[in-house]
């Protein structure tokens, strides 16, 4: 009648198809994946109904609405900043507004 061992889905609807003696009757249910519909739990993870599992969960400091995806528009480059040697200016001419300045006897307004 049955062998001992494990049925395969092959096997199932094979001996479903044929029953063993004519005039049988065979009860065969169809598989149940064929006609599931994923929960709302599976297919969106964040849903409301994924996160009702009687667990605690981190709360969303970002609040409903916040845009959390990946940025759409960036800012461009940066400008490069201008590199300049001091030590290749010359010193001021003594007497000259630069002096005075560089000595503090002047304001440079």
């Amino acid at each position: 009648m049955m062998s001992l061992g494990r049925l395969t889905p092959d096997e199932i609807t094979k001996r479903c198809a044929e029953p063993e003696r004519r005039g049988d009757i065979v009860v065969c249910a169809q598989r149940p994946d064929e006609f599931r519909m994923p929960s709302t739990g599976e297919s969106d993870p964040e849903s409301r109904q994924a996160l009702d599992d009687g667990r605690l969960h981190a709360p969303d400091v970002a609040g409903g609405g916040i845009f959390r995806g990946k940025a759409t528009m960036g800012f461009g480059a940066v400008t490069v900043p201008y590199m300049i040697d001091l030590s290749s200016i010359p010193e001021a001419p003594e007497g000259s507004d630069a002096d005075r300045i560089a000595r503090g006897e002047m304001r440079a307004d």
